[in-house]
């Protein structure tokens, strides 16, 4: 045998030629890795319960906004509703150029609100679907303020428009009937502006004047008729003192008056011998001086 040989002969090792032991397991790392899983369990457990509340936390806040975003949009809308909207619905048909304008707003008016959303809710897909419901009803409010507005102007253009139209009318049959044609001149101004409360104070302006100018005038009228009436009396009361004699007449003949008289059947002295009539010749200057002299007691012709 050679030295190789003998130095792997000693080293050669010898197996156990019987069953082999099992070994126990440690009780103590079972124990250890036991708890640790639990200690896994628990913290995710914990952890997934934090991401959850946070998430509802985040829902119940995102609610709450659009909730304060309705409220605002809301009481826009009531403000709105019941204050210009309702005040414009009350204008007579008569003020405005257009009735459909007031026809349309009343309905609008009458539009049915959305029914009311609460973000009190037990999940989150609850309270989003909440929130979805609330950004829905403040879309509703928001559309409608804007569209009611809308038509509260177009009640107010019309109301101005028969403003406008009447204020013109009044200009044209003013022409020459007032006292102060300026009222007329500051009418028309106005009414180029379209400024109601202007055509309200010019249209007041030329109404005054035209009434001042229908009195003076119905004064004049009846100062006139009083100047007539009186000239009228004074020319019947100068026929009036015209003298008369008898059942003759006297008459201005150019130099002098001649009258005829009657006489009695019988006649009288200086007669002529019918005894029916005679002629008499007034001479006025024989009688009464000079012509153009009127003695006082004696009869004048001349006023």
């Amino acid at each position: 045998m050679t030295e190789k040989e003998k130095a792997i002969e000693d080293e050669t090792i010898e197996l156990p030629t019987g069953p082999a032991e099992k070994k126990k397991p440690h009780r103590g790392r079972i124990v250890v890795i036991t708890v640790a899983a639990l200690a896994l369990l628990a913290a995710g457990g914990i952890a997934w319960r934090t991401h959850e509340d946070r998430l509802m936390a985040e829902a119940r806040a995102d609610c709450a906004a659009e909730s304060e975003r309705l409220r605002v949009a809301t009481t826009a809308y009531d403000a709105l509703l019941n204050g210009k909207a309702a005040s414009m619905a009350k204008t007579d048909v008569k003020s405005v150029k257009d009735a459909k304008t007031l026809d349309v707003l009343s309905k609008a008016m009458k539009a049915p609100t959305p029914k009311t959303v609460s973000c009190k809710a037990d999940s989150r897909p609850g309270v989003q679907d909440a929130t979805k419901g609330v950004t829905a009803n403040a879309s509703w409010y928001k559309a409608h303020t804007k569209s009611l507005n809308g038509l509260v102007n177009a009640v107010e253009t019309s109301k101005l428009d028969k403003t406008v139209d009447d204020a013109n009318t009044l200009y044209k049959e003013t022409d020459g009937r007032v006292a102060d044609d300026k009222t007329r001149a500051s009418l028309m101004d106005a009414i180029r502006k379209r400024d109601a409360d202007a055509i309200a104070k010019a249209v007041k302006a030329v109404n005054d004047s035209k009434a001042a100018k229908e009195k003076a005038d119905a004064e004049a009228k009846a100062r006139a008729e009083q100047e007539a009436a009186a000239a009228a009396a004074q020319k019947a009361q100068a026929r009036q003192s015209w003298p008369s004699s008898g059942s003759g007449h006297t008459g201005y003949t150019g130099n002098g008056y001649s009258g005829n008289t009657s006489t009695p059947s019988g006649g009288s002295p200086g007669a002529s011998s019918s005894g029916s009539t005679g002629s008499t010749h007034y001479s006025w200057e024989e009688n009464n001086g000079d012509q153009y002299d009127c003695k006082p007691g004696q009869f004048c012709p001349i006023g």
